[in-house]
Order: structure tokens, then sequence, then C-alpha cells
């Protein structure tokens, strides 16, 4: 009995001793995972993006093959086709899109680059005198910072006023010819 207090104090100090370790740990996991995430949201092609339990379940899932950019089960697996034979399955890298979708993509992407020029420009700058498109297709501008990924098989053209007040913003599908424009002075995204 005159040992107990002793073995429950000892006990206690092996406690305290193993919570600054685990806290450091979580902390030390946290500051790489944070900078995992501000340099993937930075350079999103120089990084994987970070594990999570969605992209985890893929694991325990029955592998597939892939046939012709169709998905097929394992041989010898029990997966059941939950689509009619008579629908046409096209894979979606593939996949066309209609003029409104196609038209609607681009729009967006108009929008995301007015929408970042103006947060990057003070007020009483001109707009920016060119802008850039790199090899992955993003557009940036002369400082390099990125503004949006243009489209596949479509081709941005910018053109600023010779004051710096105005630009306009058009981009075009290659293959079919439609295209948007953004115009500074309206305000407005338009179809072509």
């Amino acid at each position: 009995m005159l040992f107990e207090p002793l073995i429950f104090a000892e006990k206690a100090v092996q406690r305290v001793r193993l919570l600054p370790l685990i806290g450091g740990i979580l902390g030390v996991t946290g500051i790489l995972l944070s900078i995992w995430s501000l340099a993937f949201y930075y350079e999103p092609n120089v990084l994987p993006p970070i594990p999570s339990s969605t992209s985890l379940t893929g694991l325990t899932q029955p592998f597939m093959n892939t046939v012709d950019g169709f998905v097929s089960p394992e041989v010898g697996s029990a997966v059941e086709d939950v689509m009619p034979s008579s629908v046409a399955r096209v894979p979606v890298e593939s996949a066309a899109l209609s003029l409104e979708e196609a038209q609607s993509t681009m729009k967006m992407t108009a929008g995301t680059v007015t929408s970042v020029i103006k947060s990057l420009r003070l007020p009483e700058e001109p707009w920016p005198s060119a802008l850039y498109i790199d090899e992955n297709n993003m557009v940036m501008i002369e400082e390099g910072d990125k503004l949006a990924p243009l489209s596949a098989g479509t081709t941005a053209t910018y053109t600023r006023s010779t004051s710096g007040e105005n630009y306009r913003l058009t981009i075009i599908d290659d293959a079919t010819g439609i295209g948007v424009t953004f115009d500074t002075q309206s305000g407005d995204v338009t179809n072509n």
C-alpha cells in the first residue's frame, strides 16, 4: 500500500511525456499538409492532390479493366450491368460538347479571366498589355500570374485599347468556329 501512490505517479509521468509527443507529431503533420495544400493550389500540375478518404475508397473497389476506353468488369467478378445495352457508351474525354455547353464553357473561362484580372489590378492601373497561353493552355499575364485554363481546341485573342482603359477578350472553338467575346466597355459576354 505504501508503494501504490508511487506506481500511480510513475504512470502519470509516462502519460505526461506521451502527450507532448502526440501534439508534436500532429503539429508537424498539420504543417506539412498545409504546405502541400498551398503548393498544390499555386502549382497544380507539379504535385499530386492530397490523399483523402474519397480517393482511397477506389483502392477497396474491385479492379476494372479498360478496353478501348470503356470500363469492363474483371473476368469472374459479380458486377451487374446497370445500364441497358441499347445506351451508347462514350468515354467522357471523347464526348463532344453541344453548342450550348461549348459556349457556356467559353463564357465561364472569359468571366474567370476577367475576374482574376480585376482582382490583380489597381483601379488607376491600365489593363494588361497582353495575355499569354502556356504549354498547359493556362492563360497568364506578363508577370506570370495564372488567370484560367483554356479548353483544349480553343483559341483566345486579347485586344487592349491604346489608352489601356478597355480591352476585348474573344475565345473561339477551333472546330466549330463558335465563340464568345467579353468587352469591358459593355461589361457583357456575348456569343459570336
